[in-house]
């Protein structure tokens, strides 16, 4: 069973592209793309070789042999020439950071991506580096989580309003989003509390501005 994360991952991976997906933890994501027809090739990669075995059990559990691959790989180091989406999920920013820093990022044709953390730092590097955000999604999975979909475009740096809410997001302003806002402001709002700084305060009004469309 996939997570609702996962899910949301796999949904905006565009059709039959070859998938590298790094750390891919039991090679779930993958054996589900091929599964449902999203792919027909999908690299599992991993860095160490207890995951990888984890991975290559999976793989011979759903008969998914030759359409699975595993990769023994620190981030994209060894990704096969044929891979056209990579899929980086579910660990730190600097972790992400540390893989983007050391892979030819006009290769491949998408990133789908999750931090875990940091998210704003994330958006700073893709401002940074020119790179354009196609899409975003939010998802609620015991935790707002925030999927990042960007290539290797030419684009000009983000406001600091897009980096920390996301440009895409911004501009849909969908329902998962603005609860995301409203559980943003709450944490915003029970610190300040008890801080009284003016930082806080300004987030909160900012936040409120986003919110109503003010």
């Amino acid at each position: 069973m996939l997570s609702k994360r996962l899910k949301t991952i796999a949904e905006m991976i565009d059709n039959n592209k070859v998938v590298f997906d790094v750390g891919s933890d039991h090679a779930l994501l993958p054996c589900f793309l091929i599964q449902h027809g999203i792919t027909q090739k999908a690299y599992a990669g991993e860095i160490a070789k207890g995951p990888l075995n984890n991975a290559k059990d999976n793989i011979e559990r759903f008969r998914l042999k030759y359409k699975v691959i595993p990769v023994l790989s620190d981030g994209l180091m060894n990704a096969p020439d044929d891979v056209e989406t990579v899929v980086i999920s579910g660990m730190g920013y600097y972790t992400i950071e540390h893989i983007l820093d050391n892979c030819d990022i006009n290769k491949y044709d998408s990133f789908i991506v999750q931090s875990n953390t940091d998210v704003d730092k994330l958006r700073t590097y893709l401002s940074d580096h020119n790179l354009t955000i196609i899409d975003e999604q939010i998802v609620y999975d015991g935790f707002f989580y925030q999927v990042i979909k960007f290539n290797s475009d030419f684009h000009d740096p983000y406001s600091e309003t897009e980096i920390e809410y996301g440009p895409v997001l911004l501009k849909r302003r969908d329902n998962i989003f603005l609860e995301y806002l409203n559980d943003l402001k709450d944490r915003y709002q029970k610190i300040y509390e008890k801080s009284h700084k003016e930082s806080l305060y300004k987030k909160i009004v900012e936040i409120d501005k986003i919110m109503y469309n003010k």
